[in-house]
């Protein structure tokens, strides 16, 4: 048995989550040990490209980093690699690691993020989900010229892998059991546009219908549909969404509701514990409602505000959440959250090469989506995090 660690912070996860508060830590004066662990064997990287870019293979691993090795050197971490925690004790504050190792901590953040869903029936040859660089870069050995692809669920990572399979000289089908595609995610005027330009793009979108079974033989899955229809393909990417990886903190009797519960500081319900990220759940004051986010810019946000706790630093006001996609080399930006219990109104503004849709609740603005309007999308969250009065 090897012998314990004893470090100041221990960060379980080496996203993007992981990456910024440890770096966050260093920026707030914290000079004491910091251990940064993760269950993958490559240094940390940026997740947005396994679809788009690495997918394509227009990059490589090596110019995806989330840091380069000279600042993660200065950063003067303890990192653990191809190493997954599989224990963690809030009452000794202490966790270990599938190899054995012992690791003693006065704090402790969960950036352990979200694993793929997956369908009853659909698992094998030919089916893969896009979470991680292995993934990314198995799908990509399978996207040869002239095959075929379905894609099960039309939202943002489901799109974008379509779009990049398609631009590979892949026949793309698009499976989504929704009306339209990017359900509950964009206005109608965005789905819409976008669902034009895949369709342009030689892109078939089968929507508001579902898959009854699935079947595989011949080499090939067979989606037989509720309406009758077949399609079939020798591969199967599975884009349904993410579930929070919450295993360590169940594991160690967090208090876990979809997600490892947190409050404003991100704090979960064990003391010096925190969780960030795809994996926290916590209050939106938009909504006052507990939900949990998806999105690289409240990865990062979190972070420092569970670094700021630690270091007994004030947090940053917290700012409407961000997100962004890339579909047929188009860029969609979006900022705030729409409440799915209330109407919505919708405006639509073009712009010189795209346009903006700003949404509407109860008389103030909620939520803004952009294409190819970098700057208009600013001037629009800026507007969106100021105080706003309720119109008349």
């Amino acid at each position: 048995m090897m012998s314990s660690i004893r470090v100041h912070t221990a960060i379980i996860g080496a996203g993007h989550a992981g990456v910024e508060c440890a770096c966050a830590l260093r920026s707030m004066g914290i000079t004491a040990p910091i251990a940064l662990i993760s269950d993958e064997s490559h240094p940390p990287y940026e997740r947005p490209p396994l679809s788009k870019a690495l997918l394509h293979g227009g990059t490589d691993i090596t110019r995806i980093m989330l840091r380069s090795p000279a600042v993660f050197e200065k950063l003067d971490l303890l990192r653990i690699e191809g190493d997954a925690v599989t224990q963690l004790d809030p009452a000794t504050q202490t966790l270990r690691t599938a190899s054995g190792q012992a690791i003693e901590f006065e704090h402790a953040v969960l950036a352990t993020g979200a694993v793929a869903r997956g369908l009853p029936g659909l698992s094998g040859p030919g089916v893969f989900s896009i979470r991680n660089v292995g993934d990314s870069l198995a799908l990509q050995a399978a996207l040869v010229p002239g095959s075929r692809l379905l894609v099960v669920g039309g939202g943002y990572l489901g799109l974008e892998a379509a779009s990049t399979a398609a631009k590979l000289g892949v026949e793309v089908v698009v499976l989504e059991v929704a009306d339209s595609i990017m359900p509950g995610k964009v206005s109608a005027i965005t789905a819409d546009r976008f669902a034009q330009m895949h369709r342009g793009a030689g892109i078939e979108l089968v929507h508001d219908i579902a898959v009854k079974s699935w079947r595989y033989g011949d080499g090939q899955w067979h989606a037989e549909m509720t309406d009758g229809r077949v399609f079939s393909a020798p591969t199967v990417l599975v884009a349904i969404g993410a579930a929070a990886n919450i295993a360590v903190a169940e594991q160690a009797g967090l208090q876990c509701q979809g997600g490892i519960v947190v409050d404003e500081n991100c704090r979960s319900s064990a003391p010096n514990i925190y969780a960030i990220g795809d994996c926290a759940i916590a209050v939106r004051p938009e909504l006052q409602r507990a939900m949990r986010i998806e999105s690289v810019q409240n990865a990062m946000s979190q972070a420092r505000i569970a670094a700021s706790a630690i270091a007994g630093k004030a947090a940053a006001p917290t700012r409407a959440p961000t997100f962004w996609s890339e579909q047929q080399g188009r860029r969609l930006q979006m900022a705030g959250i729409v409440d799915p219990d209330k109407p919505c109104e919708d405006t639509v503004v073009e712009t010189a090469r795209g346009w903006v849709v700003e949404r509407h609740q109860d008389g103030r603005l909620v939520a803004v989506e952009a294409v190819d309007s970098p700057a208009e999308f600013v001037r629009a969250v800026q507007r969106l995090n100021a105080p706003q009065a309720v119109a008349a």
